[in-house]
């Protein structure tokens, strides 16, 4: 890299002024070890070659940045002025011994050994241009270079097709960006190997910077484990088509997101008792165990001990909460039915059943049963089979008990094997996804602490998401206690069950994909790319809506990489130490083989992303 390659240019000369009297010998009071800046284009409006999630993408980087604590300078859809000038704002924030992130997602072009980002506006078609218009990438890496960062990281989304690299390098074989040379505490990352292009569009798209964003909202995580996540998955997702490339490892300590507290999760009037120093991950995660049960420990709220074991199920007071949960859990009047008594509380009256649908329930001892097939799974439930306990509450359906196969042999060996589950007592899930409305009302009252960012695109009746598996449990519990009732996550096995509504086809309506039937990438034309207002597609055979696409949901279980030794009463998987949980149904983000029955995700328990929720279920 050459200082001199851009000397002639009065703006990077203002870039490397600014940095060198950012040095310690130059700034006065600089704090040389603790600033964190960033810098996030996203440039999608281009008039000959748009690109449809390029400045979205750069609004999800800017927050999860901000929510690490990084002072983030931003540009979106940047003509050539707008894009120079965040250049050089970002640069005036440079100090000696900062963290640094750069994200660009755009368009790039190469010329004679250099690349060139290209602002909306630009017209690139011969070198001239393309050295008037566009903006040399070595403005920003030698303003970096000056100030001598303690470590950063440049991701360039931008090893596009585009019309005009051809034509610039008189060569129908050139595309993508060059290689960059090693550069101490500074990497750069592309999206795909240097001279290769990968699309945005298609079933997968590109997915760098989904994975990218999951990987550094890891609570802790290093920024050389994250790109090493992102690699996997990248090379993963893609079968080794796509291969993301650095110029070097990142220099070590940059953590985009610190490890945190946990999400409150008892929702009571108690005040958290207040933590001392600690000095390692291991001793803060022990103390906020320690005050989460000093919390509770008075308590004659079972829910209160389930949200401690949701939340430590191999902690310190597992099998003490455990107890505690079965002396005050309520004790229900003895019936013989395997669902609730007859007459259910709260519930409208019943339409005549659709043609096809069985009964939901066993009739009581007292009378006798009519004929029936004994092994069979009840498939469907009466629409209107619905109750609500209160009025902000998730309206809920009534699951009948009932076997199943579980799991699929055609694709994934973490489907496998199909096994068959029995579930023999009815319950309650969500007729839809809990929604933002639903969640806010958590927040208004106190029950709920984080509010999670709805991306400019509407809260009220879309599902809630950005939401990690704590925050799903932590809003359960307030559930639980405002209500009396027992609200909890699914379990694995409750989950596939409800979502196959009766069926054992591929999806809920069939074996094959359906336009329309759900929200997903190929689900409808022209494709969402984000979630829309829950109950918007048909109900599957147990009147649940949106089982599959829209929002993925949080489960109970802790991830198995197969189902050998899952259980099969319906129950939920634990394990020690766990720490990834289970997502299902896809996401508006998926394409259709992610929204089969059967189809499942792991993540992080901790982490929050952009297209996971959830659904409750509640005990009779």
């Amino acid at each position: 890299m050459s200082l001199l390659r851009c000397l002639p240019s009065v703006l990077c000369a203002m870039l490397l002024a600014t940095s060198l009297l950012a040095t310690p010998g130059l700034a006065q009071g600089a704090d040389a070890n603790t600033g964190r800046v960033a810098l996030v284009i996203g440039n999608s409006a281009y008039p000959v070659a748009p690109i449809g999630d390029a400045a979205s993408d750069a609004r999800a980087v800017a927050s999860v940045l901000r929510e690490g604590g990084f002072d983030v300078v931003t540009a979106e859809e940047a003509g050539g002025p707008a894009l120079q000038d965040a250049i050089a704002t970002f640069a005036s924030k440079l100090r000696h011994g900062v963290q640094a992130v750069v994200f660009y997602s755009g368009h790039a072009v190469q010329l004679r050994n250099r690349n060139f980002l290209v602002p909306v506006d630009a017209r690139v078609r011969s070198a001239p241009e393309v050295a008037q218009a566009a903006v040399d990438l070595d403005m920003l890496l030698d303003a970096l270079i000056v100030a001598r960062p303690a470590s950063a990281l440049v991701v360039l989304d931008a090893s596009r097709d585009n019309p005009w690299q051809a034509e610039i390098a008189g060569n129908a074989n050139a595309k993508g960006l060059l290689a960059i040379e090693r550069m101490e505490t500074i990497s750069v990352m592309f999206t795909a190997a240097p001279g290769r292009t990968v699309a945005d569009t298609g079933a997968r798209g590109n997915p760098a910077v989904d994975e990218w964003l999951k990987a550094i909202r890891t609570p802790g995580l290093d920024m050389t484990a994250a790109l090493a996540r992102t690699r996997e998955a990248v090379t993963r997702l893609t079968r080794r088509g796509q291969q993301i490339w650095t110029s070097s490892e990142p220099h070590a300590g940059l953590i985009v997101t610190p490890v945190a507290r946990p999400a409150q999760i008892a929702q009571t009037s108690r005040a958290v008792i207040p933590l001392p120093p600690m000095e390692s991950p291991a001793a803060r995660q022990d103390a906020y165990e320690l005050a989460f049960w000093e919390s509770i420990r008075a308590s004659e709220n079972p829910a209160e001990y389930r949200a401690y074991l949701n939340a430590y199920p191999n902690g310190l007071f597992a099998p003490l909460a455990r107890t505690r949960e079965q002396q005050y859990a309520p004790r229900p009047p003895a019936v013989t039915a395997a669902v609730p008594p007859t007459t259910p509380p709260r519930q409208p009256p019943q339409p005549p059943a659709s043609a096809g649908t069985l009964a939901s329930a066993r009739p009581p001892a007292a009378t006798p049963p009519p004929p029936a097939p004994a092994a069979a799974p009840a498939p469907a439930l009466p629409a209107a089979r619905t109750v609500r306990d209160c009025e902000n509450c998730p309206e809920l359906a009534l699951i009948p008990p009932g076997s199943f196969e579980m799991g699929a042999n055609e694709l994934y060996e973490f489907e496998k094997p199909v096994h068959s589950v029995t579930i023999r007592s009815g319950y309650y899930m969500g007729l839809r996804e809990v929604t933002f409305e639903e969640w806010d009302a958590c927040v208004d009252q106190g029950g709920c602490t984080h509010r999670p960012n709805d991306r400019n695109l509407g809260r009220g009746k879309r599902p809630v998401t950005d939401i990690h598996w704590n925050d799903a449990n932590a809003y359960l519990a307030w559930l639980s206690t405002k209500t009396g009732r027992k609200y909890r996550l699914p379990s694995e096995a409750e989950w596939e069950y409800a979502a196959r509504g009766g069926a054992t086809t591929i999806y809920p309506w069939g074996a094959t994909m359906v336009k329309e039937r759900a929200n997903c990438i190929g689900c409808n034309d022209p494709t969402r790319r984000q979630a829309v207002e829950v109950g918007q597609y048909p109900a599957n055979g147990f009147g649940l809506f949106d089982m599959a696409g829209n929002a993925a949901e949080w489960v109970a279980d802790c991830w198995s990489d197969s189902y050998r030794t899952t259980p099969r009463d319906g129950s939920a998987f634990t394990a020690p130490g766990c720490r990834e949980r289970v997502l299902r149904g896809g996401s508006f983000n998926n394409d259709p083989r992610y929204l089969r029955s059967a189809a499942r995700f792991k993540y992080e328990a901790d982490v929050r992303f952009y297209t996971n929720g959830f659904r409750v279920v509640r005990e009779p």
